[in-house]
C-alpha cells in the first residue's frame, strides 16, 4: 500500500488547482470598489497611481479615486530637494498628467494640494498652474478644497470658484484678491466652513450668507483699515492674531462660540474693544485674549454689554490689569455664567499692564450660576491665583469650586485649526 500516492512519488501530495487558488487569493482586491477607494484616500497621489501594478483589478482604480492628495514633497528624496526648480517642474508635470488621465466622469470629493512657490519671479505662472488644478477639481464636484502653500504666497484666481457642491475651504499662505468673498457668495451657495491661515485679504469686507464656521489665523490686509465681517448664519468664529486691521463684526446674530486673540494690532482703543464686545454679546462660549498696545479705559461704564447667554468664559491675564478691571466688568455682565477659565502667562510675565482703567466705583458681582473657576498658571503665579480666589470669597461666593492648574501639568496640544490644516 502506498497510501494512494502515485508510484514513484511517495510522500508527495498534489494540491488541487482550486486549493492553490484559495491559499493565494487576493482578499483585498475582492473588496467593493467604494471600500478600496476609501483605503486609497489615505495615500498621496503618487502612491495611489502606483497601486495600478498590484493586480488587474487595481489597474484603473486610481483614475476614479474620490480624494486626491497632491504634495510637492512626494517626488523628492529630501526636504531640501523639494524646493529645487527641477522638483517643482516635475511636480507640475505630475499633477497635469494625473488630472489628464483621471476618469472625467468621476467625482473628486476632496482635493488636497500642498504646493510651493520658491521663486517670486515665477509667481504668476506658478499660480496659474495651481488655479487650473483647483478649477478642475471644482468642475468635478469637489466638496472640500484644501490648499497649503509654502514659501511665497499663491495668488488665487477667485473666478474659478463657481460650484454648487463646495462646502469647505482651507487655505494657507494665499493672496485673496479683491472680489474673492463676493464670488464665494455668488458662486458657492453651499459653502459653510472657511479656514484662512496666514492669508492676505484684498477685500475690506468678509460677507457671507451661508458660512457657519469661520477661522482666521494670522491673516492680514495690505493696508491698515477697518474691516468688516458680516455673516448672519455664522455660529463659530475663531480670529487669532489678525494683522493690520481692526475687526468689526457687523452681522453675527447667530454666533454661539467665539475665540478672539488680539495680539499684534498696531492700533486698538477702548472704543474698538467696546464695539467688538457688543458684537459678541449673544454668544454662549467666549475665549478672549488681548496682548497688544496699552489701552486706556476711562469713564466708559458701558464697555461691556450684558452677555445674556454666556455660560463659558475664558480670559487671559490682561483681565487682571488695573486691579481686575476687565474681569469684574465681565462678571457683572454675565448673569448665566457657569464656568470661568483664566489663562495666565505661560512663558514670561507681562512687560507692562495692557489695560489702564479708572477705579471701579462698584466692584461687587453676583454670578449665581457660576460653579467652577479654573486658573491655569505657572508655579510662581500661585499667589496671584490665590488673590483671584479671594476676590470671589469677598463677594460671598463660597460655593464656587476653584481648580488651579500649572502649565507644566497640561499636555501640549496644537490648536484644533492647526491640526485640521495638516491632517
Amino acid at each position: 500500500m502506498n497510501g494512494g500516492c502515485p508510484r514513484g512519488k511517495r510522500g508527495r501530495v498534489r494540491a488541487s488547482p482550486h486549493a492553490t487558488a484559495t491559499a493565494g487569493s487576493d482578499f483585498l482586491s475582492a473588496l467593493p470598489e467604494g471600500i478600496l477607494h476609501h483605503i486609497m484616500s489615505f495615500l498621496n497621489a503618487r502612491q495611489v497611481i502606483q497601486t495600478c501594478v498590484l493586480s488587474w483589478r487595481w489597474r484603473d482604480l486610481w483614475r476614479s479615486v474620490p480624494r486626491i492628495n497632491a504634495n510637492y514633497g512626494e517626488l523628492s528624496m529630501s526636504p531640501i530637494a523639494a524646493f529645487t526648480p527641477d522638483n517643482e517642474a516635475a511636480f507640475k508635470r505630475f499633477v497635469n498628467r494625473l488630472l489628464e488621465h483621471c476618469d472625467p466622469a468621476a467625482v473628486i470629493h476632496t482635493f488636497n494640494l500642498r504646493y510651493t512657490i520658491s521663486n517670486p519671479n515665477n509667481r504668476d505662472n506658478d499660480s496659474a498652474d495651481a488655479n487650473r488644478w483647483i478649477s478642475h477639481a471644482l468642475q468635478n464636484q469637489a466638496s472640500f478644497l484644501k490648499i497649503i502653500v509654502d514659501a511665497h504666497e499663491l495668488h488665487l484666481d477667485h473666478t474659478v470658484f463657481t460650484s454648487c457642491y463646495l462646502g469647505r475651504i482651507t487655505l494657507k499662505n494665499v493672496f485673496l484678491d479683491q472680489g474673492f468673498f463676493q464670488q464665494l457668495e455668488i458662486g458657492c451657495p453651499l459653502l459653510q466652513d472657511l479656514l484662512l491661515y496666514d492669508c492676505i485679504i484684498g477685500d475690506d469686507e468678509i460677507s457671507s450668507e451661508t458660512l457657519n464656521v469661520l477661522t482666521m489665523y494670522g491673516c492680514q490686509f495690505p493696508t491698515l483699515q477697518e474691516s468688516c465681517i458680516s455673516a448672519p448664519n455664522l455660529t463659530s468664529l475663531i480670529m487669532h492674531q489678525p494683522e493690520n486691521f481692526v475687526p468689526v463684526l457687523d452681522d453675527v446674530a447667530s454666533l454661539v462660540t467665539a475665540t478672539v486673540d488680539l495680539f499684534p494690532l498696531i492700533e486698538f482703543c477702548a472704543y474698538d474693544m467696546r464695539q467688538l464686545l457688543w458684537s459678541l454679546s449673544g454668544v454662549r462660549n467666549l475665549d478672549l485674549d488681548y496682548y497688544a498696545c496699552k489701552m486706556t479705559i476711562k469713564n466708559n461704564p458701558q464697555l461691556c454689554p450684558k452677555f445674556i447667554n454666556l455660560v463659558d468664559l475664558t480670559l487671559g491675564q490682561w483681565c487682571l490689569d488695573s486691579d481686575f478691571y476687565v474681569l469684574i466688568i465681565f462678571l457683572q455682565s454675565s448673569p448665566k455664567l457657569e464656568k470661568l477659565t483664566l489663562k495666565l502667562e505661560k512663558y514670561y510675565p507681562h512687560p507692562y499692564e495692557h489695560i489702564i482703567g479708572d477705579e471701579l466705583t462698584e466692584r461687587s458681582f453676583t454670578c449665581e450660576h457660576l460653579k467652577i473657576v479654573e486658573i491655569i498658571c505657572m508655579e510662581d503665579d500661585e499667589p496671584l491665583a490665590k488673590i483671584v480666589e479671594g476676590l470671589f470669597v469677598d463677594n460671598g461666593m463660597n460655593s464656587v469650586r476653584f481648580d488651579i492648574k500649572y502649565w507644566s501639568q497640561i499636555p501640549f496640544q496644537l490648536p484644533a485649526f492647526y491640526r485640521e490644516l495638516y491632517n
